[in-house]
């Protein structure tokens, strides 16, 4: 009896302690607004707390923090947490909602250069330790850390701290890397807590997490939210759903080894860039499918610490950095006759000059009736 009443009375510390760190979801995050056809004048909106920031309807696509391939199209979506900028937070204990359906996550923030700074980590609960990292414990976790794989360690290793240091050059990476190489996702949500116990506090924050869209809905509509009027999901676990399995991304790539995308320029040097994007498929998936939609986007990749811009082309001819639930509404073709050799004829706005100066890509996407969507990923430049 006297064990259940120390192990209740730790599980209630430990809960009271996790607590007091500062969810970063309560700040305001800033949202661009697609511009109005034919303007580059931007407008934003700002929204704070998990549940009014990450709704699955009108969540904001990739042109908002990092982006990984699987950004691009439908089926995945980016979401930007929130970003500081230019002032000291005024915390060092802080938390991060890590929702079902995530499929990989990058977190940093920028410490002054030539500094010390060290942070621990937990996945599900506050971390334990409180102790500054001594001089031979600091050199050591700097040869030791791996960003790229401490999201899977994270995840899968939910009761041990992780600890992360400063490398002297400015950014601080706290998370990176997949899941797993399957590109599967988390099956429940949960907070990851961060707690910083060397160096000052941090001057910048950012990072995305890219999700599993279908799962990441699902897993939203089980969360129980907070009884504020700036919801964040309550702390502890959320409600699984679904499973970490690459069925889908299987099927697309069976899919993507059967048919063809072969590009051309239609434009001339001085005209706005415009592509004939034709593609081959067999007569037996034409058959199969008899209705085809087809996805247009520009990317800009990262530069420096600004995150990679997705945008996508419309059959109207506008663009949109937005991924609505139902993403045959940012389509360049929806449902239109499918048949063994089609061409799509996006024209971009701007010259091929521009576009490369700029260093945009263009990408490509389909979906043949009810199948799985294809990413057949960048056809210009090649």
């Amino acid at each position: 009896m006297r064990f259940l009443v120390v192990l209740c009375l730790s599980a209630l510390a430990s809960l009271a302690h996790a607590a007091n760190f500062v969810s970063l979801h309560q700040s305001a995050l800033k949202i661009a607004l697609p511009p109005a056809a034919g303007t580059y004048d931007y407008t934003f909106t700002t929204k704070t707390g998990f549940k009014q920031q990450y709704a699955p309807e009108g969540v904001s696509g990739c042109a908002i923090g990092y982006a990984t391939g699987g950004c691009a199209f439908p089926g995945g979506g980016s979401l930007a947490l929130p970003e500081f900028t230019g002032y000291q937070l005024q915390y060092k204990e802080f938390r991060i909602y890590i929702p079902a359906g995530t499929r990989s996550f990058m977190f940093s923030g920028y410490a002054p250069q030539r500094t010390e700074s060290a942070f621990a980590l937990r996945y599900g609960s506050a971390p334990v330790r409180e102790a500054a990292l001594g001089t031979a414990e600091y050199a050591n976790v700097q040869a030791t850390e791996h960003i790229d794989t401490t999201f899977s360690r994270l995840v899968n290793e939910p009761g041990a701290d992780h600890l992360v240091v400063h490398d002297g050059g400015g950014t601080v990476r706290f998370v990176g890397g997949q899941l797993d190489a399957s590109k599967g996702s988390t099956s429940q949500g949960n907070w990851l807590y961060i707690r910083q116990i060397n160096g000052s506090p941090l001057y910048d924050v950012q990072g995305a997490i890219d999700v599993d869209m279908a799962k990441y809905a699902a897993g939203y509509a089980a969360i129980t939210w907070t009884a504020t009027t700036t919801p964040d999901p309550v702390e502890g676990p959320s409600p699984a759903v679904g499973t970490a399995s690459s069925t889908d991304q299987q099927a697309t790539t069976q899919a993507s080894a059967a048919a063809t995308v072969a590009t051309a320029v239609l434009s001339t040097a001085s005209q706005p860039l415009q592509l004939g994007i034709t593609l081959a498929q067999t007569a037996a998936d034409v058959a199969a499918n008899p209705k085809i939609s087809a996805w247009v986007a520009a990317r800009i990749p990262a530069q420096g610490s600004a995150p990679d811009l997705w945008f996508f082309r419309k059959g109207d001819g506008t663009w949109t950095s937005q991924v609505p639930a139902d993403a045959e509404g940012i389509a360049f073709a929806s449902q239109v006759t499918n048949a063994a050799t089609l061409q799509f004829k996006p024209q971009l706005d701007f010259t091929e000059a521009e576009m490369r100066a700029a260093n945009v890509e263009v990408h490509f996407g389909y979906r043949a009736g009810s199948g799985a969507f294809v990413n057949k990923g960048k056809v210009w430049p090649q």
